[in-house]
């Protein structure tokens, strides 16, 4: 729903031909997807099987990585912390948990992961942690 609500607020202001704020708008769009990442690890974790002990530690583990990601862009976003270092810190933590996705979706195509996530699932949130380091690239140029 989150993501919903940012895409049509995206639409709205190019509607209404809104002047944007580019560094303004990065700062909310990293604190954004960081917290989005956040989520999807920790509904990844409970949708494993407990049985999948070693994803479900790694999925908490990147859900806490992109809490504390989350709560620097807000504090950069508050000009108490440099946004190119949060930037530089979600690019690896991006990379990181989009190469955990692509390992969980792959697992369970060829059904050797335990869970009742299903694959379309699975390269749902793959996709957007690509999205998102795409636009963690552009940030860097801004």
């Amino acid at each position: 729903m989150r993501e919903a609500i940012l895409y049509l607020r995206m639409v709205q202001r190019i509607q209404n031909r809104e002047v944007i704020n580019l560094e303004q708008e990065v700062y909310e769009q990293e604190a954004f997807w960081n917290r989005i990442m956040a989520e999807h690890s920790l509904f990844i974790r409970g949708l494993l099987d407990p049985t999948e002990y070693e994803f479900i530690v790694t999925a908490n583990n990147f859900a806490n990585e992109f809490n504390e990601l989350t709560v620097e862009a807000i504090e950069a976003l508050e000009k108490t912390l440099p946004l190119q270092a949060v930037t530089d810190e979600s690019i690896k933590a991006t990379i990181e948990i989009r190469n955990f996705k692509q390992q969980g979706t792959q697992g369970l195509l060829e059904c050797k992961i335990r869970s009742i996530i299903i694959p379309l699932l699975g390269d749902h949130v793959l996709r957007e942690a690509n999205h998102y380091l795409r636009l963690l690239s552009l940030f860097k140029c801004i």
